[in-house]
């Protein structure tokens, strides 16, 4: 019998044991749940308050440079409803031929400020558009952005100025504006002449191309729609900061420049659909390098900042290995993604070797 109670009340004290067990996991999970509960509820409550700051944080003045630069440019229709802002300048050289410059993403013709002065010495005439959703264009919300889209573009500006034949200086998204043109020479279905081409740091090889976070992020369903609107300047200067070379990274004042830009008439809220050029390379891939691997009787030269995480060191091997007699100049090693900026002497020097060794100048 003693042995019977006794067993009796082990079971009973183990299974008060283990109801107590029960009880204070129930009781923890209780207070886990409660917890991330509360904490998921504190994110979503400072997410909304950063979201509303920055979605209402006015945009910056514009600077005295960016008021002249806008007062120099004019304006152009295009499809009967949208501004496209451009640069036209005659030069002294009367006789000089005329150059079409086409820029990168996410900034705007203001990029070749630096060499601007230089070109005028051999250029007659230049041309550079702020391709529409950047710059001081119209950056329309409803818009099926694409690289052909704007190579239209600036068919219908060359035909409006009764432009007939161009050469082609380009950066970075306008690369792959200038291998389309360059595919429709080919076909033979191009408005005007191309006379020789020069890209710089463009990912004219997909496979090549790496989207810095920021774009992978933007480019995401939904999450890059909210990205847009919480992205702020200073953000935006670590971004962009970190494609440049550590030699000459951009000023503050040229930082603030092209936040400014990126924020007139909303332009932030277009960043996600304007990286639709990403998968448009990848559609257009063996097209846009057909057109550019032989692009005779087109000339066609490269200039390379290889401190680059856009598009790194092995680009230059695999230029070379693509292109039919490859011309392309590999810059310091210092020097990034806009070689127009970090090192404009050297991207003069480069161009204009190339455009007398080819008879234009």
């Amino acid at each position: 019998m003693a042995t019977k109670d006794n067993l009796r009340t082990r079971f009973d004290y183990n299974q008060s044991k283990s109801n107590e067990i029960k009880t204070n996991i129930h009781v923890n999970n209780e207070s886990c749940y409660r917890f991330v509960r509360n904490t998921i509820t504190v994110l979503v409550v400072i997410l909304a308050i950063i979201y509303t700051w920055f979605t209402h944080y006015p945009e910056p003045a514009i600077s005295p440079f960016l008021h002249g630069w806008q007062e120099m440019g004019k304006q152009f229709i295009y499809r009967s409803q949208y501004d496209i802002f451009y640069i036209d300048k005659m030069t002294n050289k009367t006789n000089g031929p005329t150059l079409l410059y086409l820029h990168g993403f996410p900034t705007s013709n203001v990029d070749m400020y630096k060499i601007l002065p230089q070109l005028t010495n051999h250029f007659g005439r230049i041309i550079a558009p702020d391709f529409i959703g950047f710059g001081f264009s119209s950056k329309p919300k409803s818009y099926q952005y694409s690289i052909k889209d704007q190579a239209e573009l600036i068919q219908s500006l060359l035909d409006h100025l009764n432009i007939d034949n161009v050469h082609i200086l380009s950066h970075d998204y306008g690369d792959s504006v200038a291998q389309h043109l360059l595919s429709l020479n080919k076909k033979k279905s191009l408005k005007f002449q191309i006379n020789s081409v020069c890209m710089m740091n463009g990912g004219i090889f997909p496979s090549h191309h790496r989207p810095v976070l920021f774009q992978r992020i933007l480019r995401m369903p939904i999450i890059g729609s909210v990205a847009s609107r919480l992205l702020n300047r200073y953000l935006f200067y670590i971004a962009i900061t970190k494609v440049f070379g550590h030699k000459n990274p951009p000023t503050i004042p040229e930082l603030y420049d092209m936040w400014k830009l990126i924020r007139l008439n909303d332009g932030y809220l277009v960043l996600g659909p304007l990286l639709s050029y990403i998968d448009e390379r990848f559609e257009n891939e063996n097209e846009w390098i057909d057109a550019i691997s032989d692009s005779r009787p087109v000339p066609l030269h490269f200039i390379y900042g290889p401190a680059d995480p856009v598009n790194p060191p092995p680009f230059d091997e695999f230029y070379r290995n693509i292109i039919n007699q490859p011309n392309i100049k590999v810059l310091d090693t210092n020097i990034g993604h806009y070689p127009q900026m970090e090192a404009p002497d050297d991207v003069i020097e480069s161009y204009v070797e190339f455009l007398n060794k080819n008879n234009f100048l």
